[in-house]
């Protein structure tokens, strides 16, 4: 029998077949490459997680995760260890699928971690930085916290820019006849005065900081500030969910964020984070807690003059025990009650 001539596919389907090997060849080798710029990102971003010593032994839940967020004036003026200016815990919920939120007032009066000493609860961290910092949440709440991520005022500018920006809808005008010139100003120690008019608006990273960073003039002074954190938080999220940005822009982020973060979120931890929040968005429940004046919390006076924040210990436990359990709740209580260095 004579042989069967084997047909030959068609120019176009040749042409085709090559296109697509070499995208799938394209894809596969920009995948090693973003992955090796994460490991490098990772590399001088993360570090081991801080053992710190709490005066009780914390629950450990599996189902449970409290990442604690910690922003710090670490401009020009600053050479030792910053005030933590923003402490924000970020308590997630696998089995209940809730995320909360827990702002803590940076002038709330607390016992400083191992010492037998009391002042401002964002003073922590300039006796032994970031473990300090820990130490004072887990010590004075009685929060296990698993996670920590921390950023820099030079860091917050950087991780705005590399999204393109926020739209912001501010709830009320900023008013600020002293906001700082720290950033990037031949005097670190001068002002300015800033002026951000309520209503929708896109804000770059230097203008974001601004709104989230100013106080002088806020109705309820630090507490206003700390909603605006809590909404810019919740902004730069559905930002990054939303964002229309291809792989290609990932090198760049990483590029911009290099050495401006600290924490001990691997990137397996934090797929595993993601994957939560994407596969139940529809469904995770998200509330956010303060330790508002009136209810939670007054200004005070400290023995030697600072204005502080005073957190009443019957509410304000009760709203931590409401949050992260009972054991919290009776560490919180015992902690505020014991407070000293406050004026009658």
């Amino acid at each position: 029998m004579p042989q069967t001539e084997k047909k030959s596919l068609p120019l176009i389907v040749r042409i085709i077949i090559c296109v697509l090997a070499a995208v799938i060849f394209y894809i596969f080798g920009y995948s090693l490459y973003i992955l090796t710029r994460v490991q490098q990102f990772v590399a001088t971003s993360t570090t081991q997680k801080i053992a710190v010593t709490p005066p009780v032994n914390l629950p450990n839940l599996s189902n449970q995760t409290n990442i604690l967020l910690l922003g710090s004036d670490n401009d020009q003026k600053f050479t030792g260890n910053p005030l933590t200016q923003t402490m924000m815990i970020v308590h997630i919920d696998y089995t209940k699928k809730e995320i909360d939120m827990f702002s803590i007032p940076r002038d709330l009066w607390v016992k400083m971690p191992n010492l037998n000493t009391y002042g401002k609860i964002d003073q922590a961290a300039e006796y032994n930085g970031i473990p300090s910092a820990i130490a004072v949440v887990e010590q004075t709440f009685g929060i296990p916290i698993n996670h920590y991520a921390w950023v820099g005022l030079y860091g917050f500018i950087k991780s705005i820019d590399a999204i393109g920006g926020v739209n912001i809808d501010a709830v009320h005008p900023v008013l600020d006849n002293a906001y700082p010139t720290d950033i990037g100003s031949n005097n670190p120690y001068g002002v300015q005065r800033l002026d951000i008019q309520a209503g929708m608006q896109h804000m770059d990273g230097q203008e974001a900081l601004q709104y989230v960073r100013s106080r002088h003039e806020d109705l309820i002074g630090d507490f206003g500030r700390t909603q605006r954190q809590r909404q810019l938080l919740l902004t730069l999220k559905q930002t990054l969910l939303q964002s229309k940005s291809s792989l290609l822009d990932v090198p760049q982020i990483f590029d911009s964020l290099k050495g401006q973060i600290k924490t001990d979120i691997d990137p397996l931890i934090a797929m595993q984070l993601a994957t939560f929040y994407i596969t139940n968005k529809s469904t995770i429940q998200q509330k956010q807690y303060t330790l508002t004046p009136g209810e939670y919390s007054q200004v005070g006076n400290s023995t030697d003059g600072q204005s502080i924040v005073i957190a009443d210990p019957n509410t304000s436990s009760q709203l931590v025990g409401k949050i992260f359990g009972a054991k919290a709740q009776e560490i919180t209580l015992q902690s505020l009650l014991n407070e000293k260095g406050i004026q009658p």
